[in-house]
């Protein structure tokens, strides 16, 4: 049975590389009774996959995961689905049946440390691939107290988005080029949830950007190119980012995909 979770990751284990954090969440899987799957072969592994893998030092409220469970599957199963139990071995007749999503959520958060909980659990295909699906994501940009502290930022955020295009000079390890950010940016504007800041962090940015395998734009390239159409400074260190939500296809929450168990 495969279960899409999702779950928070904020507080100092924000600080935590993403295949630390993966191999942590490994452990906290077996410490926790949960039955997970293997792959079969010479190095069995549990069949893991994250929807889009958090950068150092960003916090989440909408992290998704992709978990195979060795439990009863008692959702219609398609011809993928059976093909991908007998690729590890199993019968579905032959699992024990599955705890409710709320259960199987406290056993693994008993396990967690703080910053890291369970929120939901849904049922998904094995077809249905989070990381394949990832197509949009919101944040939430704290600003640091003193940076940009003289800009009118709806005034600021108006102009930037007025502009047609906003080109950046992308650098990868493998390729250079320019970039039109512009079609990325479903959405920018000025947050009202700044009495829910960090403290130091008085005002705040909602944004909502392209993301996934097709075309992924960072918060952080956003307020940058902002920072280049004021004429102002950029600080990196200036900033606190927490993603919101990840979306599929056409604005649909990543949490409302599935069959809830």
């Amino acid at each position: 049975m495969k279960v899409r979770m999702k779950m928070t990751k904020t507080g100092p284990i924000r600080y935590v590389g993403h295949l630390d954090f993966m191999r942590f969440f490994q452990k906290a899987l077996r410490r926790s009774g949960i039955l997970t799957a293997f792959s079969r072969g010479y190095s069995p592994h549990m069949l893991i996959s994250f929807a889009s893998p958090l950068g150092v030092g960003l916090e989440s409220l909408a992290e998704y995961v992709d978990v195979d469970l060795a439990y009863r599957d008692d959702f219609e199963l398609s011809e993928s689905d059976v093909q991908h139990l007998k690729n590890m071995g199993l019968e579905n007749e032959e699992l024990p049946p599955v705890p409710a999503s709320e259960v199987l959520a406290e056993m693994v958060n008993r396990e967690m440390p703080e910053g890291v909980r369970v929120l939901l659990m849904r049922r998904v295909g094995v077809t249905d691939k989070a990381m394949a699906l990832v197509t949009g994501a919101d944040y939430l940009v704290f600003l640091k107290n003193g940076f940009l502290k003289d800009t009118d930022l709806a005034s600021a955020i108006a102009s930037f988005l007025a502009e047609k295009s906003i080109v950046i000079h992308k650098v990868t390890p493998k390729s250079e080029s320019d970039v039109d950010i512009r079609p990325l940016i479903r959405e920018l504007a000025v947050s009202n949830k700044g009495a829910a800041a960090p403290e130091g962090y008085e005002r705040a940015l909602f944004m909502s950007l392209s993301a996934g395998s097709a075309a992924n734009l960072k918060p952080e390239t956003v307020v940058e190119a902002l920072c280049r159409h004021l004429g102002q400074e950029y600080d990196p260190l200036a900033l606190r980012i927490l993603r919101t939500e990840m979306y599929a296809g056409d604005k649909k929450p990543f949490s409302e995909i599935g069959e809830a168990f």
